[in-house]
């Protein structure tokens, strides 16, 4: 029998970043780079605006040297996620836009929690593994609880002001190996590092990209907050934790800040929102 863990997936995420090239960009006209803007504009009004149960869009200004731009996708399909990074390319800014990294994942929650709450749920109720109804009855609290999932697993974009994001592994080393730990021992230390997420409860929004098969590292790590300084001091605390202390790897981590409508114009002339 696998020890797999068992997971529920949602939308899928591209993390799609760009940087400007200025040089290029500040030697085109006015009044082109002006409508340039303005066509991108309307097409990520089009793009964010998807319709009900398809997904969601945002944009964010990357800070440093690992991109200018971040446009961030929530999509129910690959090809979905596919035509919403086209519509970028095709617009005329993307003439002067060069790549600068993409992340694919696709949004994940894992069942280590609902299972355990079913567990306590049939164990309140008197019964074990060993009653005769005991499949039937996991079966359908389990039900119940992953019922309560779905905004999870298919939100929409947080309007926070920041966006942090980092992909992660697992580690598989000699001494420290998640994948060789018991279903049990990664329950319990999974439901550690939730409660040190949890006292950042309403500070910062959490959500956790599925990407083993998909992309380079096993899953991509999307925090939101209006204040960027939360965001060390969460990763920071977590890094403590026995989950990520012993067991984690991390990516490069990249920062934005969010782009709205009316920001574009200033931001293509070099402004970041305050």
């Amino acid at each position: 029998m696998s020890d797999a863990p068992a997971t529920l997936e949602g939308w899928f995420v591209s993390h799609d970043r760009w940087t400007i090239d200025w040089r290029r960009w500040r030697a085109v006209p006015k009044a082109q780079r002006e409508a340039a803007v303005k066509e991108l504009t309307s097409a990520l009004h089009v793009i964010a605006t998807t319709g009900v149960g398809r997904g969601d869009s945002a944009v964010y200004g990357v800070l440093g040297q690992k991109g200018d731009l971040c446009f961030l996708h929530f999509r129910d399909s690959l090809g979905a996620l596919k035509e919403a990074e086209f519509a970028v390319r095709n617009l005329a800014i993307a003439d002067y836009l060069l790549p600068a990294g993409a992340y694919l994942s696709v949004i994940e929650v894992g069942l280590y929690e609902a299972t355990a709450m079913a567990q306590r749920k049939l164990a309140e109720r008197g019964l074990t593994t060993a009653a005769p109804e005991w499949d039937a009855a996991f079966a359908a609290e389990m039900a119940t609880q992953t019922s309560r999932l779905e905004t999870r697993l298919r939100p929409v974009i947080p309007s926070s002001a920041w966006l942090c994001f980092y992909p992660m592994n697992k580690r598989r080393g000699e001494q420290d190996n998640w994948y060789a730990l018991d279903a049990e021992a990664r329950r319990t230390l999974m439901r550690g590092h939730g409660k040190v997420g949890h006292r950042y409860h309403g500070q910062v929004t959490q959500i956790i990209g599925g990407s083993i098969a998909l992309d380079d590292w096993e899953w991509g790590v999307s925090l939101f907050a209006d204040d960027p300084v939360i965001f060390k001091k969460l990763v920071t605390e977590m890094r403590y934790d026995p989950a990520s202390s012993r067991y984690a790897e991390f990516g490069p981590f990249v920062i934005g800040r969010r782009l709205l409508i009316a920001d574009l114009q200033g931001y293509f002339a070099g402004s970041l929102p305050a």
